[in-house]
């Protein structure tokens, strides 16, 4: 709750300075226009202050929108207000600044709706081969694509190009950003596996607090089907703090 009080404190400050940039650029604007005594050289002062003040305005409705879209899927886990905030958002992103951004946020939706065709489909895209980090998103998507298919060989292959993500290096730093926990895919591919020692030692890595609420009805619902598996009166315990956090959700309330 602090983290949260903290971050919706520093976007109102954040607003509010930019509120106050804005005001301060369009007031300099005009005082320069009133003085400039040619009227060509106004209509051009005019024109690249109503530029530069269009693009500074949509480009706020754009993170409003974006913000609000993230809020319902990753805090109140609402997928389905999600996509109706996303696919506005969508058409109003005349300058495609979310293009990417979109592009991996409907991966998160559909796989929250349960949409695995949908999300197969939308795989298809070729710009999920443009860059490593899109294509860990595609790898690690198709990966619970094939676990949700149930096929143990075709998970296998992706679980290694996932693995092979996260340890090639450039220089300095990762080829593809680490934007998934790695202890979860790999706690999920042992489940699939029947390994149930190594799947339980890769839960265990994960650390709850670092996770958002999307994120923890994943490792909660994980844990379940892993006592569910041993037989551990324990499955109730964690299906029902994930029903606590995202009852919408397909993997919590489709769990049986």
């Amino acid at each position: 709750m602090f983290r949260l009080n903290k971050l919706v404190l520093g976007e109102k400050m954040r607003l509010f300075m930019m509120a106050l940039f804005l005001v301060v650029f369009i007031v300099f604007s005009v005082q320069i226009i009133l003085e400039e005594p040619v009227l060509r050289i106004q209509i051009l002062y005019i024109l690249v202050m109503l530029f530069f003040s269009f693009f500074f305005i949509i480009s706020e409705i754009l993170r409003f929108f974006y913000q609000k879209a993230t809020k319902h899927l990753v805090i109140d886990c609402k997928p389905d207000q999600a996509v109706e905030v996303a696919n506005t958002l969508k058409k109003l992103d005349i300058i495609k600044g979310y293009s990417s951004s979109l592009l991996v946020f409907y991966t998160l939706i559909y796989m929250d709706q349960g949409n695995y065709e949908k999300l197969e489909e939308h795989l298809k895209n070729p710009a999920f081969q443009t860059s490593s980090s899109l294509k860990l998103v595609y790898n690690y998507n198709m990966f619970y694509i094939q676990i949700h298919k149930n096929d143990f060989e075709k998970a296998t292959e992706y679980f290694k190009l996932i693995n092979d993500a996260y340890k090639v290096k450039t220089k300095k730093r990762y080829a593809a950003r680490p934007v998934y926990s790695l202890s979860m895919v790999s706690a999920d591919y042992y489940l699939l596996k029947g390994n149930m020692n190594k799947t339980y030692d890769f839960l265990k890595n994960v650390v709850p607090t670092s996770l958002n609420n999307r994120e923890l009805t994943y490792y909660y619902i994980l844990f379940a089907k892993y006592y569910k598996a041993e037989k551990n009166q324990k499955e109730t315990v964690y299906v029902n703090d994930a029903r606590e956090i995202g009852p919408e959700l397909a993997h919590v309330k489709n769990y049986k």
